[in-house]
């Protein structure tokens, strides 16, 4: 399975939850390889200090790289390897962009209940996805993920138009949104949910639930291409 987590837009706390879900899924037993594709390299940084506090898990495997043609090559490679693929994508419309949707399985959208994320999430869910759809004769299944989700924030009616837009755009949504926890905030320095100094049973239990539905709709996928 090649997961690329991506939205055209930054700041939507996609290399937390890139962080966060390649850990989880290691950590199930699962060989996993995160691709960092983001020209900020803030993903290698968290590779090196994770290996230096002997906080970083056997199975997960992580490599930079910022060509478009090596990034779909080293997806397929390593996922006939047999290892879960994720691949980070920077906050911009570019070639890795789209080398990142032309080599995926399922294309995780993180975004907040903000005009300019929603905004970004379906363009690329509605815009550029088909486009790939059509030149690659074959479904590219798509999940949004509420992001950095708060009770006060996510319950503020300014937000209810966006919410409406992403529940009428027919893109599949995450059973549940990622909350706001200081345990995402703790990764971003080293180490993955389960090996922090104070780790976090709901975090962990949300990034399992999302794990599980990308499997669940990767699985779904491979057996409607089979039939």
């Amino acid at each position: 399975m090649i997961v690329t987590i991506a939205n055209p837009k930054g700041g939507t706390g996609k290399t937390t939850l890139v962080r966060a879900l390649s850990g989880t899924a290691a950590h199930a037993g699962n060989d996993v390889h995160l691709i960092d594709a983001d020209s900020r390299a803030n993903t290698m940084r968290w590779v090196s200090m994770s290996k230096q506090m002997d906080l970083w898990p056997d199975r997960l495997k992580a490599e930079s790289c910022l060509d478009s043609n090596a990034i779909y090559n080293i997806a397929l490679q390593r996922q006939q390897e047999g290892k879960i693929v994720f691949v980070d994508i920077e906050g911009t419309t570019n070639e890795n962009l789209f080398a990142g949707l032309y080599c995926a399985d399922i294309v995780l959208i993180p975004l907040q209940t903000t005009q300019d994320d929603v905004v970004a999430g379906m363009q690329l869910a509605l815009n550029h996805i088909p486009v790939i759809e059509e030149d690659r004769k074959r479904k590219l299944p798509a999940l949004i993920v509420i992001n950095q989700h708060d009770l006060v924030i996510g319950r503020a009616k300014v937000h209810e138009p966006l919410r409406e837009i992403l529940r009428e755009s027919g893109v599949a949504m995450a059973s549940r949104p990622i909350a706001r926890r200081v345990a995402y905030q703790s990764i971003g320095a080293a180490g993955t949910l389960q090996t922090v100094a104070k780790s976090d049973s709901k975090a962990i239990a949300e990034m399992e639930t999302l794990l599980e539905e990308l499997l669940t709709l990767y699985r779904s996928r491979v057996d409607e291409a089979t039939q």
